[in-house]
Formats: structure tokens, C-alpha cells, sequence
């Protein structure tokens, strides 16, 4: 019997056997807990309700047959029936938090994405490490060439979702969010290295984990499903809050995969997302690459991108991810030029402080300390004129 899809061979440091008896997943990444989701393909184990845990929701109380769906890095996905009802339920075998949970229990936020055509968790069974079984209302499937038809109506629905979010947002943790690059670039041995000076405007959400596997359709309706947290993420990142960018660049990065995403294309997504979100999250200085910007959460997402390749053992994911990590070096040196004129736009204000004191206690001879003020000022203008003019743009 060969490992299921959401093994993750190509990090695991034991074989698959040894981790179903002691029920702990150890990785290059770091360890987590699991359980064997065998006894829940099983109908009888669905005609009582775990005995550890948490039990929350509206739990299934007739389900008369299991039909599975499919099998993927996150789990398996069933379709549970009962007399007059439906349910999809995701078992996730390596525990990776509760985000699905948390973001349907939190009587808040559940409230402020209703009418968010965000498709949330009805019940499950969770414990202290995770969310083990997920249960979603009946959900069809959306065939691929349907999604790529629909990529900005998608944006547009996490666009309003992160929107109504924006009141439990938590304040920028820009030490937090460099510190996990980092992490993640130590642990993929990249030979890449970036960082921001987040603005104080970028703020972190509660977490919806969406991605390309969470567009679905209930009743011919286009929605979003909240997702637990990819198993890389949940090693590497662990449960921080990011922003609303960070999300949006990570969606991109799959619509990448499946489709072509050009620079006409990018610059389309941004602004669908720029049009519906608060003001404040896409000022000059947000969107700004030399700050960060769409470009370091981009870049973050390949990453994440990269480590779930080398994970999974996806030759192709990981290939496309070190094409772009290649051609991103190309930005980063430009970014390393615009330093440069920073810095000369710091002498320039060197010069006005000298010049201003030199004017002031008439240490220079004549008018050479007003002149150099004036020259100063004039030479840090430019400097951040022509900065600010190279800074690349956010697509």
C-alpha cells in the first residue's frame, strides 16, 4: 500500500508506518501531531461522536452513507448523506491548528462574513493541536477552465471578505512577518534574502486560509471556502496573523500555476482588490516594492510554494518556484540601487545640518555654510524625487 497524497514524504523523517504508531509527523520542517483518519471512512464511526476533543456545531446525527471525494495534501474529503441532508467533510490526518474552527466558532467574525459568500464550517471535531474533521455544507466543485474565467469575481470575494474583517485586525507585527522569512528561507537554504519595513497601516487578519482548492459553487453560486492552514505554513510560520495582501499575493501565485499571470494580468487582480478594500491598506507607501508591498508577500508565497514542492515531492511546483526566485534576483538588485540614492539623499541632509550650523555660529567663511545648506536641500530632494520615481511598480 503506497502513502496516501497528504504524506509528506519528501520532508518526513520517518517512514509512514513509524509515524501511524507513534502519531507524531517529524520533518526537516519541524514536528506536529496526527491521528489515523481510517475509522472516520468508516460509516459506524460516524454514528457516535469522538469521545476526545472538542465536538462543535451542528455534528451529523443521521448520516446514512460516506461517499469519499477525493485525497489531497490536506486530507481527505468525504460526502456524508443523510435522510434529507448533505455535508462535505474534510478529515485532516497532521494536525495544523485550529484557523477553520476558530474563524467559524468566533461569534464576530462569523457574523461580519455573512452575506460574504464565504462558505464556512458548520461543524467538527477539533483538539488542542487542530482541526481534525471539518464539515461544510453540500458544495459543488468548479471545474478548472470555470475558475479561470472567474479570477477577478474570486479576488472580488476576498476582496469584501478581508473588507468586513478589518475591525478585528491586529497591529502591524512587521518583526514577526521578517522573522518567519527567515525561518523559511534557512530552511529551504535559498539563496535569496528579503525583508520590509512594513508601514503601520499593513495590519494582520483573522486567518481564512484561501486558496485555489477553496473556490467552489453552492447552488450555481461562486464561493470561497475557509481553509485550515496548509501543513508547511503551520511548521514554518506557525499561527501568525498576516495582511490582506499577503493572502491575495498568495492566491495569485496559484491562479499562477494553473494559468498564464502576466504583468497585465497581475495589474488587473490588484485592482479589482484596491477598488474594494479600506483605503488605507493601498496607499503609495503600502503598495511601495521598496517598502515591501505586493512584491515581498509574492515572494513569501513562492516560497511557501517551494517548501509545499519539496514536500510533496512536486518536480514541477518546485521548478517554476526556483525559475521565479531566479528572475525576482533581478528586482532585488534594482531594490539594492534605490538604497543607494537613499543614502545619498541622507547626505544631503548631512549637509543641511552642517550648513545650518556652520550659517548659524558663522563658522565658514562669506556664505559658504548657507550655500551648503541650500545645496543640501536641493541634493535630498532630488535624491528622493528620483528614488521614489524608480520605485518598481506593485504588478
Amino acid at each position: 500500500m503506497g502513502e496516501p497524497a497528504w504524506w509528506p514524504s519528501g520532508i518526513s523523517k520517518t517512514s509512514f508506518e513509524e509515524a501511524q504508531s507513534t502519531l507524531i509527523c517529524r520533518t526537516s520542517f519541524g514536528k506536529t501531531t496526527m491521528w489515523t483518519p481510517d475509522m472516520a471512512m468508516e460509516l459506524q464511526w460516524w454514528q457516535q461522536t469522538p469521545e476526545s476533543g472538542t465536538i462543535w456545531g451542528e455534528w451529523p446525527e443521521d448520516v446514512a452513507s460516506l461517499d469519499k471525494i477525493t485525497e489531497d495534501q490536506s486530507g481527505i474529503v468525504v460526502k456524508l448523506s443523510g435522510q434529507d441532508k448533505q455535508w462535505i467533510a474534510r478529515l485532516c490526518p497532521i494536525d495544523v491548528g485550529q484557523d477553520a474552527s476558530r474563524i467559524a466558532r468566533h461569534k464576530d467574525w462569523n457574523l461580519a462574513l455573512q452575506g460574504c459568500d464565504i462558505l464556512l464550517p458548520v461543524a467538527g471535531w477539533s483538539t488542542d493541536n487542530g482541526d481534525r474533521v471539518i464539515i461544510y455544507p453540500q458544495y459543488e466543485e468548479v471545474p478548472k477552465n470555470d475558475i479561470l474565467d472567474e479570477l477577478e469575481s474570486i479576488v472580488s470575494i476576498m476582496a469584501k471578505a478581508q473588507s468586513n474583517l478589518q475591525q478585528f485586525a491586529t497591529p502591524n507585527s512587521e518583526r514577526l512577518w521578517n522573522d518567519s522569512l527567515k525561518e523559511i528561507e534557512a530552511s529551504l537554504k535559498t539563496n535569496t534574502l528579503w525583508r520590509g519595513p512594513h508601514t503601520i497601516k499593513t495590519v494582520g487578519l483573522p486567518t481564512l486560509n484561501l486558496n485555489f482548492a477553496s473556490i467552489v459553487k453552492v447552488d450555481g453560486k461562486l464561493m470561497l471556502i475557509a481553509q485550515p492552514r496548509r501543513l508547511v505554513e503551520h511548521l514554518l510560520v506557525g499561527g501568525e496573523r498576516i495582511p490582506a495582501i499577503a493572502n491575495l499575493m498568495s492566491m495569485e501565485r496559484e491562479f499562477a500555476e494553473h494559468c498564464k499571470v502576466d504583468e497585465v494580468v497581475r495589474k488587473q487582480l490588484l485592482e479589482t482588490w484596491i477598488n474594494l478594500v479600506p483605503i488605507e491598506w493601498t496607499g503609495k507607501k503600502e503598495m511601495s516594492t521598496v517598502l515591501g508591498g505586493p512584491w515581498l508577500w509574492r515572494y513569501r508565497a513562492v516560497l511557501l510554494n517551494l517548501a509545499d514542492a519539496k514536500a510533496f515531492t512536486n518536480s514541477q511546483l518546485e521548478k517554476s518556484c526556483n525559475s521565479w526566485l531566479r528572475d525576482v534576483s533581478r528586482l532585488q538588485a534594482h531594490l539594492g540601487t534605490l538604497r543607494m540614492l537613499k543614502a545619498g539623499e541622507w547626505v544631503g541632509y548631512t549637509a543641511i545640518a552642517v550648513g545650518f550650523y556652520a550659517w548659524k555660529m558663522q563658522t565658514m567663511t562669506g556664505q559658504n555654510g548657507l550655500f551648503l545648506l541650500v545645496g543640501g536641500a536641493i541634493f535630498a530632494i532630488a535624491m528622493n524625487r528620483i528614488y521614489w520615481s524608480k520605485d518598481p511598480s506593485p504588478y
